[in-house]
């Protein structure tokens, strides 16, 4: 479905001492259609910039970006809009992904409105089955972000996501912010859309619970680099960098 190969990524900060600081070095992986890919790292390593580069939302420094064999590295703004509707992303602060003065249903039917999908009528319809399909009621139209609480702002901003069909989405610490009870409901919505439309997901967190949990397989991230990758049962059991050892024993020792 996607796949990354050697992407880098530097940025450069200081106006009187330059420094540079390499977030993303030489990652390479891929993930297949209907697969659930976890990405997992200490804060800081470099995660959520190698998921805004994989979904051209930062452009790479090095490397290549492939969509189901179609290299986007170097696609334009124009060109790269048909493929906003395939590669969609769910930010880890999901109130800020909303904005404060649209109600749900504005912000739910804008993307369909923007892409020239569907009129109005027909977008007010198919807002109403994404709600319900997240299981919220169409009664949530009317709300603003402000009068709903943060699992249901979770909720709508997947239903947001999946307005156009994407096959391609990116999960970046979407139940960091939510009580455990409603970290697992949003966790069943979102494994009952994938199963439902075969979606491949990059999923995001420093949960190593969790994404053993979720994950098929799963990449090690360490300061900007992939320390390890394979199946979420071997990186569990039998943990080869040392990195990862320390994250093992770490959620050994919690448990």
């Amino acid at each position: 479905m996607i796949r990354v190969e050697g992407l880098c990524k530097t940025f450069t900060s200081g106006w009187l001492r330059r420094r540079r600081v390499e977030a993303v070095k030489d990652v390479s992986f891929s993930i297949a259609k209907g697969e659930t890919l976890g990405l997992v790292g200490e804060s800081g390593c470099g995660k959520s910039t190698l998921s805004r580069l994989m979904v051209k939302l930062l452009p790479a420094d090095q490397g290549r970006i492939y969509m189901e064999d179609q290299d986007i590295t170097n696609y334009t703004m124009t060109q790269m809009l048909p493929l906003r509707r395939q590669m969609q992303i769910i930010f880890q602060h999901p109130d800020s992904a909303l904005n404060p003065r649209q109600t749900m249903q504005q912000s739910l039917i804008e993307p369909l409105l923007l892409h020239r999908l569907m009129g109005k009528d027909e977008a007010l319809h198919k807002a109403v089955e994404l709600l319900e399909l997240v299981g919220l009621g169409s009664d949530m139209l009317i709300r603003y972000p402000h009068q709903i609480s943060g699992g249901q702002i979770q909720r709508v901003v997947i239903a947001r996501a999946l307005t156009l069909n994407p096959r391609f989405l990116v999960l970046d610490e979407p139940t960091s912010m939510l009580d455990v009870s409603v970290q697992a409901q949003v966790m069943e919505v979102l494994q009952q859309v994938q199963s439902q439309f075969e979606m491949a997901y990059l999923f995001i967190s420093h949960d190593l619970e969790l994404v053993a949990h979720v994950c098929q397989h799963m990449v090690i991230m360490h300061q900007g680099e992939i320390v390890e990758q394979a199946c979420s049962k071997v990186v569990m059991e039998q943990p080869q960098h040392p990195y990862t050892r320390q994250l093992v024993q770490a959620f050994g020792d919690m448990r």
